[in-house]
């Protein structure tokens, strides 16, 4: 009797589907599906929401032969982790999968800013541990900054530091931080605005998309420059959260935003944090990180039930004290 083997079904983007047939993947690694998958006696297919047919119930997609990779045409598997971004309108056909009894992990965790951060404030713990943050509109940015004299105003949606801009206070002036060009750490530059005065700029981007103000958060420094840490959470084999890993990043010299994509630049957490905070013992550091990461996902994960993993950047001040800053 010949034995079926069990599929595992990963949703990935147009473009990564189509490099799977010349092995030319980029930065996607399928090795790492296949390997995993093999633990458990399961074979991965690689599809995209184009190959899903609600009438049949079934998708076409590659497996992995020793050869490389053949297509098949099978039933939709029971399980299937998303690998890609859709618009509200196939996501609708997500939410059908789910209903029809799938696990789609991560099918919905693709959640602004403001939504994030509504979540997280439930839970009294970590209502301490967020910057103050409101709607950004030109009433609610000038209370803001008379309140706390640095803010951060950032898309609602948006990745790897796009869109957001710097406003802070000094005696009879404001300055604004910002950039118009694509992430990197060119194209950034500092305006001074009169006091009460708000840059045309600032109109322009909360008039065209949902914006975030919030309170910048005095993060400690690193050769003077402000950090944070990512700290990726992930799903492990029981179900439960576990730390997959951490990096801290520091901005660079022109900006005050940290991500890499903007110029910034990676260390160690240990050797930061060995650095920076000397009187501190790094072990118990890290474990309070640690800790503070995993609620953060629990919490998460209460509102987001199939989410898989999560990227956190978490801030620490010089005093030690712990921020979920996205």
């Amino acid at each position: 009797m010949t034995m079926h083997p069990e599929f595992v079904g990963i949703l990935l983007n147009n473009n990564t589907y189509r490099r799977i047939s010349s092995g030319r993947i980029g930065t996607e690694s399928l090795a790492n599906y296949e390997e995993a998958a093999a633990m458990y006696g399961l074979v991965p297919c690689f599809f995209t929401i184009h190959h899903i047919s609600r009438d049949t119930g079934k998708v076409t997609g590659y497996i992995p032969i020793s050869s490389g990779y053949t297509k098949v045409h099978i039933p939709i598997p029971r399980a299937i982790h998303m690998r890609a971004i859709y618009n509200r309108r196939e996501l609708k056909l997500i939410d059908h999968l789910i209903q029809q009894g799938i696990y789609v992990f991560n099918g919905r965790t693709r959640y602004g800013k403001d939504k994030i951060h509504h979540m997280l404030e439930q839970d009294p713990e970590l209502a301490h541990a967020l910057p103050h943050t409101v709607k950004a509109t030109p009433l609610s940015i000038r209370s803001m900054l008379s309140q706390h004299g640095d803010l951060v105003l950032k898309p609602c949606s948006g990745s790897v530091g796009v869109g957001i801009m710097r406003l802070k206070r000094s005696p009879g002036r404001t300055h604004l931080t910002y950039s118009r060009s694509l992430p990197s750490a060119r194209g950034w530059r500092t305006v001074a605005l009169a006091e009460g005065r708000l840059h045309p700029l600032i109109y322009q981007r909360i008039r065209r998309a949902p914006f975030l103000a919030q309170q910048r958060i005095p993060l400690a420094e690193y050769r003077g420059r402000p950090f944070d840490i990512r700290v990726t959470v992930q799903r492990g084999g029981s179900g439960g959260w576990e730390i997959a890993g951490m990096f801290a990043k520091t901005s660079p010299p022109q900006t005050f935003v940290s991500n890499i994509a903007q110029g910034g630049s990676a260390y160690q957490v240990p050797d930061i944090l060995t650095r920076c905070m000397p009187h501190a013992p790094v072990g118990a550091t890290l474990e309070r990180i640690s800790e503070f990461s995993l609620h953060i996902a629990r919490i998460l994960s209460l509102f987001i039930p199939y989410a898989a993993d999560f990227g956190l950047d978490i801030g620490i001040t010089e005093d030690e004290r712990l921020y979920f800053i996205e």
